[in-house]
């Protein structure tokens, strides 16, 4: 009995080899015949106190008969409203980034204004006209009142302590994230009347220095080249709590005012820290840049939402999907109103420059 059940298991194993391996030797899966139509797709921030600026594109069209590709969009018209009825439009041009994420850049030297609300209507004539309604809320008052390099799970990391003081209005959500900005610097030394990059005499620098009488300075470039800082929170009232927990890297961290609406309020976030080059100390200068944000409810939502979206789901059949809505009518993406403070700290062995 028990050699027929094994010769039956044995059949089994080979059948299910057959069948998973016949079809995908002799037949292509065909998508199914569905219809879809290329949209328009804003995405940008209006920052209170800054010019007006956002990145427009077109989605792809998903359909049997589409082709899977990129491209940017042209001869697109947008223009902003604010409360008043006055019009501005925004201009587009074409930057470093446009061929690398399909966007052109549109802009306009007008400052955004904190408790505005603009209209940003966007036409074009094959993709028609797509509208978003951007709310900007009041400034943000907040600080960072304590900073410190702290251990965090396995990570080196940033501890930022932030109080907000909340306004006693309508629910109020906000935002706390960090970037870092890339730096390149040269150091340089006084010798004989002229400055001298260290390099280029080594050892005349290393000669005064021994003697304890050198003169140096670092001259510094900051590029507009901006990586997100993974940053975590054990933060009881955070979004990030309900969905990930306390050890999970997230991009930003999510709070409402719920809880503490017209109160001040303290948080501490945790910034990791990227990793150091200490034999190539210029490769990985640069500051890391905290922002704490007060933004739109739409925003928030979209934000929280991208927040969970895991980008590898898409392997995972158990995995449930994630829904992110935008706020751009007969188009895609979202144009979030915003209102910051930002703080800036050194990042990268900047000691090793003088060794």
């Amino acid at each position: 009995m028990k050699k027929q059940i094994l010769h039956i298991s044995s059949f089994l194993c080979v059948a299910c080899m057959l069948m998973l391996w016949l079809p995908s030797c002799n037949k292509d899966l065909d998508l199914p015949p569905i219809g879809g139509s290329k949209k328009i797709t804003l995405l940008g921030e209006f920052v209170a106190g800054d010019s007006l600026f956002l990145r427009a594109g077109q989605s792809i069209s998903l359909s049997s008969s589409s082709a899977l590709r990129f491209q940017l969009l042209q001869n697109l018209l947008i223009e902003i409203k604010d409360s008043n009825g006055k019009a501005t439009p925004l201009l587009g041009y074409t930057d470093s980034l446009a061929q690398r994420i399909y966007t052109l850049p549109f802009s306009n030297s007008s400052i955004a204004v904190a408790g505005q609300r603009y209209k940003v209507t966007a036409i074009h004539s094959i993709l028609g006209t797509a509208t978003a309604v951007v709310d900007i809320p009041q400034q943000v008052k907040a600080a960072i009142t304590d900073t410190a390099t702290v251990k965090y799970g396995q990570d080196s990391t940033l501890r930022v302590k932030v109080k907000i003081k909340d306004p006693l209005a309508a629910t109020d959500y906000y935002v706390i994230e960090a970037l870092k900005q890339k730096a390149t610097a040269t150091p340089y030394f006084l010798y004989n009347g002229s400055w001298v990059r260290i390099s280029d005499a080594r050892e005349a620098y290393e000669s005064l220095r021994s003697s304890g009488n050198v003169t140096t300075k670092v001259d510094t470039v900051y590029y507009k080249d901006y990586v997100r800082q993974a940053i975590y929170t054990a933060d009881a009232y955070s979004e990030n709590i309900y969905d990930v927990g306390a050890f999970t890297r997230s991009k930003r961290v999510l709070l409402k005012d719920i809880r503490f609406n017209g109160n001040d309020y303290e948080t501490t976030v945790f910034v990791v820290k990227p990793l150091e080059n200490q034999f190539a100390p210029d490769s990985s200068l640069g500051k890391i840049i905290v922002y704490v944000k007060s933004v739109s409810k739409d925003y928030f939502d979209f934000l929280k939402a991208y927040e969970t979206y895991d980008p590898s789901a898409g392997y995972n059949s158990f995995q449930q999907p994630v829904k992110i809505q935008g706020n751009v009518n007969n188009g895609m993406g979202v144009v979030g109103g915003v209102s910051q403070i930002t703080y800036s700290y050194l990042s990268g062995p900047w000691g090793l420059l003088l060794e």
